[in-house]
């Protein structure tokens, strides 16, 4: 058996401190445990500074050869990334294979393996502050839990929802947020007959008082909602009129854009309090800044102003179209206190027609969402 070592990236909200990552040692897998490091790779713009690039994973461990691991050793670093976006509550898109090697020590040769990758962007995001503590809290437990396999699948569904947390696509974002919610109902029921001390689903339905037919929707509404019949009604309508086409688009996005956050903040809880997270790792991880959603998108930038001049011919030759061209440099960032923080300077040049003057009335800044 050979040592290799197969590193990934891929774009994340999650950002850990420079040479701060988090380590997971003895992570098993079908050919042998492996080490896996998740870290931020800091990385400088044209200004020289240091701004997050894309979340890195590092899986070591031993293979027979390199095709074997390659394909192993990637499953188990994105076999964590669905904890990790529900932990920090931020979007974590799946990272790619970029290069891989066998580091065995004092071998004379060595397979070596690199994929191109899109370069990482030098832009402002919208990031998020992982702490590692935080996180090793709740893998810990999620990943010895006996349900660990559902709780994944439900991680991973609002990991998915969160790839889509932006205005325009509430749709999207519900219907994943939903599949979180079937992945969770055979969990908590399981968990609601032990505490009834009841054995079957039909004993639970008549403790319950209601029919078996209806025993998944109440669970769902009453358990992992928490009794918000109204969130549980649009949410289950914008789901199903998406998945089965039957609702107009409008009707759908209405729907799902009307308890989207409130459902998302039932569905994470819920993931904690059946994975059997510490009250007090829960009572942390609900509470600012971690209680809100955040997606992985640039800055929302616009600019707003008056077009000014006679001529018909608003655009510079050969453009069809006014165009202010925009150049966003990052000038600082810093980490303090927790949170990430960036200093901008926008240069804007507008590009007309002759004639055409441009009077800027405002420049604004929103965090996508």
């Amino acid at each position: 058996m050979q040592l290799f070592k197969v590193v990934m990236r891929g774009p994340s909200a999650v950002v850990f401190e420079e040479r701060k990552g988090l380590r997971i040692d003895q992570f098993p897998t079908k050919g042998g445990p492996v080490s896996i490091v998740y870290a931020s790779r800091w990385i400088n713009n044209s200004e020289g500074v240091r701004i997050p690039g894309d979340i890195w994973i590092e899986v070591t461990g031993e293979g027979e050869n390199l095709d074997e691991v390659l394909t192993r050793f990637a499953n188990a670093g994105i076999s964590v990334l669905p904890a990790l976006s529900l932990v920090f509550n931020a979007a974590i898109h799946e990272a790619d294979i970029e290069i891989g090697f066998e580091s065995t020590p004092g071998a004379k040769e060595r397979e070596y393996f690199q994929a191109y990758l899109s370069p990482e962007r030098t832009i402002g995001h919208v990031w998020r502050f992982g702490r590692r503590e935080l996180a090793l809290s709740v893998i810990d437990v999620m990943f010895r839990h006996v349900e660990a396999e559902r709780l994944l699948r439900a991680a991973n569904q609002y990991r998915l929802a969160l790839e889509s947390w932006k205005l325009g696509r509430e749709s999207l974002s519900t219907a994943h947020l939903w599949m979180a919610i079937e992945a969770l109902t055979k969990v908590q029921m399981r968990q609601t007959m032990a505490e009834l001390g009841v054995a079957t689903a039909v004993e639970l339905a008549q403790k319950l008082g209601v029919e078996l037919k209806q025993l998944d929707a109440t669970l769902r509404r009453d358990r992992i909602l928490n009794g918000n019949a109204d969130c549980y009604k649009k949410a289950k309508e914008a789901s199903d009129g998406f998945e089965h086409g039957y609702l107009g688009y409008e009707a759908i996005r209405e729907n799902a854009e009307s308890v989207r956050h409130e459902l998302a903040k039932h569905i994470r809880a819920s993931i904690f309090r059946l994975a059997n997270v510490a009250s007090a790792t829960i009572d942390e991880l609900t509470r600012s800044p971690y209680d809100k959603p955040v997606g992985y998108w640039p800055l929302a930038k616009y600019v707003r102003g008056t077009l000014v001049g006679t001529s018909e011919q608003l655009a510079a030759p050969g453009s069809e179209y006014p165009f202010i061209k925009w150049n966003p440099v990052v000038t600082a960032c810093s980490v303090s206190d927790g949170k990430i923080n960036i200093t901008t300077k926008e240069t804007f040049t507008a590009e007309l027609g002759e004639g055409i003057g441009y009077n800027q009335r405002s420049y604004e800044v929103w965090e996508p969402g």
